[in-house]
C-alpha cells in the first residue's frame, strides 16, 4: 500500500497526502470494501469475493485526491447456509448477525479474562482464533494457496504439540511467537486456551504438565488449568486439585477448584482416557 501510495504521488501533477492501513487502524474495510464492489458481506460476516473468497487482507489507502466510485455487487450467498451451521459455539445469531462473545476467534485472542466455563468443551482443540466458518464456505475452496512467503507456517508452529506449550515461560513465550499476532493474547491468554484444549482432548498423558502449571503464577493460568485437570478426573487429578486449594489465595481460581474436584470426582471411577 505504500509502494501505491508512492506510485500515485510521483505520477500525480500535485502534492497527495495518503495514509495506508492493512488490518492497523480503525477502519470500517469490510463496509468500505463492499461498497466499493470487492465483495458481499457473507452470513459469516466476512467479506466474500466471488473469484477469492475470503482468504485475503483488506487494504486501504486513504488519499486527498477525488477519485471514480466502484459500485458494490449482490449478495450471492443464496439459500446457503453451512457457515451459521458449521460454528462450534452457536456464534451466529442468524444470517450475518454474529455474536462476538460466543466467536473462539474473540474467546481466545480478544476475550482477556475468564472464558465462560459453558463455552470452554466447546472450543475444541483451538487455542488461537478459528476459521470454521471460511473453511465450510463453498467460495472458498477454489482459493489458491499464497506464494508469500511470510505467510507460510512458522516451523514448529504448524499444528504444534499442547503439552509442550503449557510449559512457556515469559522469555520463551516471547522469543517463540515474535512477530506473531499471537502475542496479542499474551502469554495468560495463551497458557489459558492451551489449558482449555488439553481439557477437551482429555488426554491422562498431559496431567503431569497440568499438574505442574497449577502453580502459574498467572491466576487466568491456574484457573483454567484447573478446569482441565477436572476434565481428566482421576484419582492424582484430585489430589493435585485439593493441594491447590489448600494454598490457593485467588477467590476465582479457588471456585475453579471446586468445581473442578466435583467433575473430576464423578469421573474417578471411569477408565484413564488417552
Amino acid at each position: 500500500m505504500r509502494s501505491l501510495l508512492d506510485i500515485i504521488r510521483r505520477i500525480s501533477t500535485g502534492p497527495v497526502e495518503g495514509k495506508a492501513f492493512v488490518d492497523s487502524g480503525p477502519v470500517l474495510e469490510r463496509e468500505f470494501a463492499g461498497i466499493a464492489g470487492i465483495g458481499w458481506i457473507g452470513k459469516n460476516t466476512h467479506l466474500i469475493s466471488p473469484k477469492k473468497g475470503s482468504w485475503f487482507f483488506l487494504g486501504e489507502l486513504f488519499l486527498n485526491l477525488p477519485l471514480t466510485y466502484d459500485r458494490p455487487i449482490r449478495d450471492r450467498c443464496g439459500k446457503c447456509d453451512m457457515c451459521l451451521k458449521a460454528c462450534p459455539t452457536g456464534a451466529f445469531a442468524g444470517p450475518y448477525i454474529l455474536d462476538a462473545r460466543r466467536c473462539i476467534s474473540y474467546l481466545t485472542i480478544e476475550l482477556k479474562g475468564f472464558i465462560p466455563r459453558h463455552l470452554r468443551p466447546l472450543v475444541g482443540n483451538h487455542i488461537f482464533g478459528c476459521d470454521i466458518c471460511q473453511e465450510i464456505c463453498p467460495y472458498n475452496v477454489k482459493a489458491r494457496s499464497t506464494t508469500e512467503s511470510a505467510y507460510a507456517p512458522r516451523q514448529g508452529l504448524y499444528a504444534p504439540g499442547l503439552i509442550a506449550l503449557l510449559s512457556l515461560d515469559e522469555e520463551e513465550f516471547r522469543r517463540r511467537f515474535k512477530g506473531s499476532p499471537v502475542l496479542r493474547a499474551k502469554r495468560k491468554g495463551f497458557l489459558r486456551n492451551v489449558a482449555v484444549a488439553l481439557g477437551n482432548t482429555q488426554n491422562v498423558e498431559a496431567l503431569p504438565a497440568l499438574i505442574l502449571a497449577l502453580d502459574d503464577q498467572e491466576a487466568l493460568v491456574r484457573g483454567h488449568v484447573a478446569w482441565a485437570i477436572g476434565r481428566i478426573g482421576t484419582s492424582d487429578a484430585i489430589k493435585a486439585l485439593e493441594r491447590r486449594r489448600s494454598i490457593e489465595n485467588d477467590a476465582t481460581v479457588r471456585a475453579e477448584i471446586e468445581a473442578a474436584i466435583e467433575e473430576a470426582s464423578s469421573l474417578a471411577l471411569e477408565e484413564p482416557k488417552t
